[in-house]
């Protein structure tokens, strides 16, 4: 029989908890200077990815959002023809998403460390999720999470992550070693039949094949874009 995936992962990341036992709410801790970011500004390393993502046609693209914040990658994106689907621990950001109206942007409430629940969504051309192991409460639900990116990313699908969101942990009362370095991500995706590569100096490409390249020419014209619109 095979081993439990966060056992496996033990083998990897030895000073890591294996399993927590949660069932509820695994992962999640409430602080109040990170857990609503619906009127905070995007950080930059969370533009470093959407500008990545400027590279890429959007026309027709689905993107998941883990983690919708403030919805403005949602704003951002939509307006180019791509369907976003957001998911965050907090009704706050639920209801400030929603309030917004985006056309092609369905907010939802979603715990991603609980993995499986999200399958009926469907298949995503791209994921975003800044801060994978940012909240981990042990390896078997940070592997449910990697499971289940693994299993909605198309063939050709990209997850983006950038090297600050990847190496942050939000709390003193967290195992430092959640900071993880692409390395550490490349090894653990790989237990789920995907690769790790750095895509720039900061942003990081988890896919199940090669990942396609950005246009350099098509991201200075949706910043062009970008600063008309405002």
């Amino acid at each position: 029989m095979d081993q439990p995936p966060g056992r496996r992962a033990a083998d990897l990341f030895e000073d890591l908890l294996p399993s927590c036992g949660a069932t509820d709410q695994p992962g999640v801790v409430v602080l109040d200077e990170w857990h609503v970011w619906s009127l905070h500004p995007t950080t930059e390393d969370q533009l470093r990815i959407e500008r990545y993502l400027d590279g890429f046609p959007m026309r027709g693209k689905r993107i998941l959002h883990v983690g919708a914040g403030n919805s403005l990658l949602a704003k951002r994106f939509c307006a180019r023809g791509a369907e976003v689907v957001g998911t965050t621990i907090t009704r706050e950001e639920v209801t400030h998403g929603r309030s917004l109206a985006i056309p092609r942007y369905d907010v939802r409430l979603h715990n991603k460390y609980l993995g499986a629940d999200g399958l009926e969504w469907g298949q995503f051309d791209f994921i975003v999720d800044n801060n994978p192991t940012t909240f981990a409460c042990c390896l078997d639900h940070y592997m449910a999470m990697l499971r289940f990116y693994a299993d909605v990313l198309k063939p050709d699908g990209q997850w983006l992550v950038d090297r600050v969101g990847l190496g942050w942990v939000a709390s003193d009362d967290m195992s430092p070693r959640w900071r993880f370095s692409l390395d550490d991500l490349a090894r653990s995706a790989a237990l789920v039949g995907l690769q790790a590569a750095a895509m720039t100096d900061d942003v990081i490409a988890v896919s199940a094949k090669p990942p396609r390249k950005p246009s350099a020419a098509r991201r200075i014209a949706m910043r062009l874009l970008d600063k008309l619109r405002r």
